[in-house]
């Protein structure tokens, strides 16, 4: 939740560096902040990308360290293996996320192409839709688990 506060204040920070644009500033028009919304988000996936990396192989290098002091210290292999099994994760339910939530965002963006209603309207059909991924994943979801 601290994470996505400081990220909402840092995005309304940036706007207000705006404020002493000409009166006729339109954001939405504007080429340059697209550019710079670009290229800050690329970087900081770019970041993401390398820090899920490196904790990957943090995670795996303690996980055979403690596996190897388990066993030095005579730990009956099957406890090993019992203690340091890897988290499954339902591969299906995280395909159908994907699914749902990428099919949503190509659906927004066809209908914001097909009606060309540029501006806010845009914006308003892309979340309708994003908000449609998500309830269909959940939809999905719940189904599976009865």
């Amino acid at each position: 939740m601290k994470k996505i506060l400081s990220l909402a204040f840092i995005c309304l920070l940036s706007l207000t560096v705006q404020a002493q644009a000409p009166d006729n500033f339109d954001p939405l028009r504007d080429r340059q902040m697209y550019f710079d919304i670009l290229n800050i988000c690329g970087i900081l996936a770019a970041m993401f990308i390398i820090a899920s990396f490196i904790q990957q192989i943090i995670r795996q290098y303690y996980a055979y360290r403690i596996r190897n002091r388990m066993l030095d210290k005579g730990t009956e292999e099957s406890i090993v293996r019992e203690m340091l099994k890897p988290e499954k994760k339902d591969s299906r339910q995280v395909m159908l996320q994907w699914f749902c939530i990428l099919a949503s965002i190509g659906a927004g963006l066809l209908l914001v192409t097909l009606i060309r209603p540029f501006g806010l309207h845009s914006l308003a059909i892309l979340a309708i839709s994003i908000a449609a991924g998500f309830g269909a994943n959940y939809y999905f979801t719940r189904q599976a688990a009865r």
